[in-house]
């Protein structure tokens, strides 16, 4: 190395253009991930980098996070810091200025979930080094879903389960379409779906606002100019409704699925669009470069009856594989404050936790029930002469 500084960075295409080009990079380091409304409390946000000359050599993402029950902030680096090499001087250099950035604008702690493989063999000591410690505080679940595309689409379509290529040709001859998304009508649609699907799944739903910024800032031309994600909105349609819609993003050879929802209508449902319009998703982001489409979570526990199994279930059948990363770390900044904070929202999360599985549990004993309900009216409604030829 050169001349080497740590320095806040005002270059948003210089930061752009080294994510995207980072192995350890990701959409949630990007410059303008930060300026999405569901994303900050505000413009306290820093972007930190190392500067070795005129090249920008490592970079974390610091998005100003509300603390719940303090006024004091703390800063969270989702899928940061950014850096090649874990062994670089650069990274030491890069933590310590971000720390005492943070601790300048008040906060407690830095939080990072890294986008790096859980058995890579270098990062857990370096981040230890530094003084990071994991913990089980996540805001990202550590495992992902990743479907490899750089097949040819035919086979990436031999690669699914059966049912989802049947589901997917079956939907266009049925008469569904698949559209790219354009001004406020089909925001509104999209979000209409999403906020459906929230109640039926019991998820949180973010503000539209959250969604309108970041089909904005991700738009086609800020692309182009800041070298930034892009990021599309698809709409699958049933004789001119649209009865589900997704978001996805893309930069570099990786892409992501961020937001979907579909009508809950029988009539609907039965239509089965999610698979259409999720191959288009993916045919999508190929066109657009794309070698990796990153589903994003998935349960860390692959069991029926936890969290999120079902939309796992879904996932998979698309092909791929599961891609995990090193836990959730934490950077003390203030231990007077961090210490008896991170005690009651231990306390709190496991009571949340407790509550989870508790309705996971009711509503798989919900489904078996449903099903034994199918399979006996299956049975009562058999004609005689299915019954008689069972006897025999």
């Amino acid at each position: 190395m050169g001349s080497v500084e740590a320095k806040l960075i005002a270059d948003r295409r210089l930061w752009n253009e080294f994510v995207a080009a980072t192995p350890t990079g990701h959409l949630c380091q990007t410059w303008e991930w930060a300026e999405n409304s569901g994303e900050a409390a505000g413009a306290g946000s820093l972007r930190v980098g190392v500067m070795d000359g005129d090249r920008l050599v490592a970079a974390i993402l610091l998005v100003r996070s509300r603390a719940s029950g303090l006024r004091a902030p703390f800063f969270y680096a989702p899928r940061g810091p950014v850096v090649a090499d874990a062994n670089s001087p650069a990274l030491p250099l890069l933590i310590r200025f971000a720390k005492r950035e943070a601790r300048k604008h008040g906060g407690i702690f830095i939080r990072a979930e890294p986008n790096v493989l859980q058995d890579d063999p270098v990062w857990p000591g370096a981040l230890k080094r530094l003084g990071f410690r994991p913990t089980s505080h996540h805001i990202y679940l550590r495992s992902a879903w990743v479907t490899d595309l750089r097949a040819d689409e035919e086979t990436l379509l031999a690669n699914m389960m059966t049912t989802w290529r049947q589901n997917i040709r079956a939907g266009a001859r049925k008469g569904l379409t698949v559209r790219l998304g354009a001004g406020e009508a089909d925001l509104d649609a999209f979000y209409r779906l999403l906020v459906e699907t929230g109640q039926r799944d019991s998820f949180h739903v973010y503000p539209k606002q959250l969604f309108h910024d970041m089909l904005v800032n991700y738009s086609a031309e800020r692309a182009a100019r800041d070298a930034t994600a892009e990021m599309a909105l698809l709409l699958a349609e049933y004789n001119g409704e649209p009865i589900a819609a997704a978001t996805v993003a893309v930069l570099g050879a990786w892409s992501w699925n961020l937001h979907s929802g579909s009508s809950g209508l029988p009539e609907h449902r039965k239509l089965r669009p999610n698979y259409l319009l999720q191959w288009e998703c993916m045919r999508w982001v190929k066109a657009h470069g794309a070698d990796y489409y990153d589903w994003r979570t998935i349960p860390d526990v692959l069991e029926p009856g936890q969290e999120l199994y079902g939309v796992y279930e879904f996932k998979r059948g698309f092909g791929g594989s599961v891609r995990r990363v090193i836990p959730t770390q934490d950077l003390v900044v203030r231990p007077a404050i961090y210490w008896p904070y991170y005690a009651a929202v231990s306390l709190r999360r496991n009571m949340q936790r407790r509550k989870r599985a508790a309705f996971e549990r009711r509503r798989e004993q919900a489904r078996q029930a449903a099903t034994k309900k199918q399979a006996n009216s299956s049975q009562a409604t058999e004609s005689p002469e299915a019954k008689t030829a069972t006897k025999a």
